[in-house]
């Protein structure tokens, strides 16, 4: 067993060392129930309207992008169906199949 009054391990490079510490149980008058109260109080009711005109302006930016990605594709798929030449000489694939 260790206690305070022993003296200082030595260092002497690899080896096992022994990590004690010391705990103090103190009565609280705070009720368990409300322990977390001081943590989660929140003292400033002010809005973050920066944060929230941020995560629109984010969710927007995607949103546009994957709408140009759809729409360029669609278009393109579109107008490769839509070529006369081109649905002679190939045949039907992709969504054109599903029937």
């Amino acid at each position: 067993p260790l206690s305070p009054e022993l003296p200082a391990q030595p260092m002497n490079g690899a080896g096992e060392y022994i990590f004690t510490y010391d705990v103090t149980w103190e009565e609280s008058p705070i009720r368990w129930a409300s322990r977390w109260d001081l943590y989660l109080y929140m003292g400033d009711d002010q809005i973050h309207w920066f944060s929230i005109l941020n995560s629109l302006a984010i969710v927007l930016l995607l949103t546009g992008i994957v709408a140009m990605i759809m729409v360029r594709t669609l278009r393109r798929d579109l107008n490769s169906y839509n070529a006369e030449e081109k649905e002679e000489l190939q045949e039907e694939s992709g969504w054109k199949l599903v029937h």
